[in-house]
């Protein structure tokens, strides 16, 4: 799937386009209920990495799916 800024928007939008992306932030949140050990070899981090991306990936596929069905934009939290 190709990103652009309609799928894939800023995790908090205001007036800048500085920031994390909402596919950052979905792959982020993964992450973080996921302890790694300590010593985990560059090659496994790697691959937790693609994974919780993929994670991400499907998330946002599965929001803009929710989107053309309800016919609305979560924007915060908040249908508009």
């Amino acid at each position: 799937m190709a990103y652009n800024k309609l799928n894939n928007p800023r995790a908090f939008p205001g007036n800048s386009n500085l920031g994390m992306s909402l596919r950052d932030y979905f792959a982020g949140q993964a992450l973080a209920g996921n302890a790694l050990p300590g010593d985990a070899s560059p090659a496994l981090l790697e691959e937790r990495a693609r994974f919780y991306y993929r994670l991400a990936d499907a998330m946002l596929k599965v929001r803009a799916e929710d989107e053309a069905l309800t016919n609305t934009s979560a924007v915060m939290g908040l249908s508009v």
